[in-house]
């Protein structure tokens, strides 16, 4: 499940990129100093991000922060909402010869409606998971654009290292794992493990250290689609190698995290590694050293 998961995500990211680039809504950073200066950003957003929930978790505030997140993750579901629906007319034209651009307003404003609606009042497993998808649509497009491939390869080394302290050294990312799931704060993609299985039994199993569901922070999906959609860009949207073989690289790096790690294990060592391997495989069959 995670890993078609993860193939849908970037194939959807992949055409969300293309939307935006065609119509100019976001542009490249060709400099190497305007690539460094998103790195750094993007680092310490994180960090600001993840020690503001430790601290109102610790607060028994999360109720704050969770109403916060989501007014949040709507606006971004309001930006890629567009390039989707214009992508569902324009599959819906070449079906039946015929659209209306009143579908687009109404899938463009009907998708975060009825996100906020399942979040604010129906919330479950996978509707929590139709966001995280949603974001890391919106996430990955965005800087697989902005980002020069090289520079995403370097985003993605660094969180790999981030990833990999914040699990087994500080483990800060194992309590924030935990606030998430007991303060129901939407990061995490949750893969349960039997069928029927609801959001309450999840959080009650997590509760228990029991085994039955298998959790992904939204940037385990997101940060090699980053990688992905940034290879892709750089060979022109060519589906192979640039897109094929980082995306299969991510793929292999999740078989070998989900058949080899012990739990809780960092994800982005594994994924990134291999979407940052698949990457340097395009660039040597492309000849482009």
């Amino acid at each position: 499940m995670a890993i078609g998961l993860f193939v849908f995500t970037s194939v959807l990211a992949l055409l969300v990129s293309m939307v935006f680039q065609q119509e100019g809504a976001v542009s490249s950073q060709s400099s190497g100093a305007g690539n460094l200066l998103y790195i750094l950003w993007f680092i310490i957003l994180t960090l600001a991000f993840s020690g503001a929930i430790l601290y109102v978790a610790r607060k028994k505030g999360m109720r704050v922060i969770r109403g916060l997140f989501i007014i949040l993750s709507l606006f971004v579901i309001f930006i890629v909402a567009l390039p989707i629906s214009e992508l569902l007319v324009t599959a819906q034209y070449y079906l039946i010869n015929a659209y209306s651009d009143y579908e687009i307003y109404g899938i463009w404003f009907g998708i975060p409606v009825i996100m906020g609606y399942l979040l604010l009042f129906r919330q479950e497993w996978y509707v929590l998971n139709a966001l995280g998808m949603l974001l890391a649509v919106g996430l990955s497009a965005v800087w697989g654009i902005i980002l020069n491939a090289w520079y995403s390869a370097l985003l993605l080394a660094v969180f790999a290292v981030y990833d990999y302290i914040a699990v087994y050294r500080t483990k800060h990312m194992i309590e924030l794992a935990d606030a998430s799931i007991k303060g129901g704060l939407p990061m995490l993609f949750m893969l349960p493990g039997r069928r029927g299985a609801k959001l309450a039994d999840i959080r009650e199993e997590s509760t228990r250290k029991e085994g039955g569901v298998m959790l992904l922070g939204y940037g385990d999906i997101a940060l090699p689609c980053v990688m992905v959609v940034s290879s892709a860009s750089l060979g022109n949207f060519s589906l192979f190698p640039w897109f094929i073989l980082p995306l299969a690289g991510a793929v292999a790096g999740m078989l070998v995290l989900f058949l080899s790690a012990r739990r809780p294990a960092p994800g982005l060592p594994f994924i990134n590694a291999g979407a940052i391997a698949g990457f340097l495989v395009s660039v040597l069959l492309s000849g482009y050293l």
